[in-house]
């Protein structure tokens, strides 16, 4: 298939996607029941999307083109509600959170589609330990050079982008040690990481054919770096982001891109070139191993700083930007949560130090997410 033209869109209109947990009390398993739950749910969402993910515990919503953080929120609103009450007659929960804590990969179900039973017979059980739950956002461009710009510019602040929203200590039962397991998990896969370099569209265009002419890849969609442009929504995607416990964090999350994306192309604060990602991986590690207290060790200088330090010292810079798009509240709550120091993998780690238990763990994660 080939590459589509990027179609242009209104600079930084949002979208947002988030993949949800379908847990079964009283145990608090993950469900392999989220095809009954998309059917019940699927009238009734007006804006927005409620769809399958690769396994038959994971339920994608989605905003349609938003103008601010406002409008997203208030359709993952309208969504929530309709989900809520679906769920509570299947006698299902909903919850968010990068990993579940104790399921295992084994009893996952692939749902049933003609894509997802190719990437199955390709990828094997790697699709089946890939049940965990992501967050993406797409912020518009106008065309594909800005894009190409934007990504490499979003690129450098993918440890930041992990830190804030890293929720999956657990894995499999046990304490993984990390803030965010769930991007251990894509490391196996051939796609994972960083797009390959290119400067400009005309470059990144002349990459995917070279990649199509293999035959490993199909569109763009067959293609799952941390950051990747999608020129047939005329965005670029953030890819690196654990679901957040509650839609509040989703929608600030999103505003902080979307700032970021404001003040990267309206000042062009950098210039890029391909040694930028020579620390990229390590940096990329920091963050998922220790969330906001990661180290992060700028390629050019050598300087060293906390991950924390560094996005509180960036939200000054970018709060006029985001005052413009009306999102100034989600900086201001972003900076309340790296003053209270308490990251979501923090709190769910306090909770089992506490004696709580991981079943009592994602009962607790099904009550924040339904308040």
């Amino acid at each position: 298939m080939p590459l589509p033209d990027f179609h242009t869109s209104d600079p930084f209109t949002l979208g947002i996607e988030l993949e949800l947990q379908v847990v079964n009390p009283p145990g608090y398993d993950l469900s392999q029941d989220s095809s009954t739950l998309i059917d019940a749910v699927k009238a009734g969402v007006t804006s927005g999307e409620v769809k399958h993910d690769i396994t038959e515990s994971m339920l994608e919503i989605a905003t349609g083109v938003c103008r601010d953080i406002h409008q997203a929120a208030s359709q993952f609103s309208a969504m929530q509600q309709i989900i809520l009450r679906a769920a509570e007659k299947h006698h299902l929960q909903i919850c968010g959170g990068g990993t579940h804590p104790f399921q295992t990969w084994q009893r996952q179900e692939v749902c049933k589609s003609e894509r997802y039973k190719q990437t199955l017979e390709y990828y094997g059980y790697l699709v089946q330990q890939a049940t965990v739950f992501g967050q993406h956002v797409h912020v518009g461009c106008q065309n594909g050079d800005d894009a190409i710009y934007l990504l490499h510019g979003l690129s450098r602040f993918v440890p930041h982008f992990i830190a804030l929203n890293a929720a999956s200590p657990y894995l499999q039962g046990a304490d993984s040690r990390f803030a965010c397991s769930r991007l251990n998990i894509f490391s196996a896969f051939p796609d994972n990481g960083p797009m390959p370099w290119v400067s400009n569209w005309q470059a990144f265009e002349g990459l995917f054919r070279r990649l199509s002419h293999t035959s490993m890849i199909e569109s763009i969609k067959d293609l799952h770096w941390d950051v990747r442009p999608s020129p047939h929504f005329g965005t670029v995607e953030v890819r690196v982001m654990d679901t957040p416990l509650t839609l509040a964090h989703a929608v600030n999350t999103a505003g902080f891109i979307q700032a970021i994306a404001h003040w990267l192309l309206a000042e062009r604060p950098f210039k890029h070139q391909e040694r930028d990602y020579l620390l990229y991986k390590f940096n990329r590690f920091q963050a998922c191993r220790y969330g906001l207290e990661g180290v992060l060790t700028d390629v050019h200088t050598g300087e060293q700083r906390s991950i924390a330090e560094d996005i509180t010292s960036l939200l000054d810079t970018l709060m006029p930007y985001a005052d413009k798009l009306g999102g100034g509240s989600a900086l201001e709550d972003i900076a309340l949560t790296l003053k209270s120091g308490k990251s979501e993998a923090q709190q769910m780690r306090d909770f089992i130090a506490d004696g709580g238990s991981l079943i009592g763990l994602v009962q607790k994660h099904t009550e924040i997410w339904a308040a």
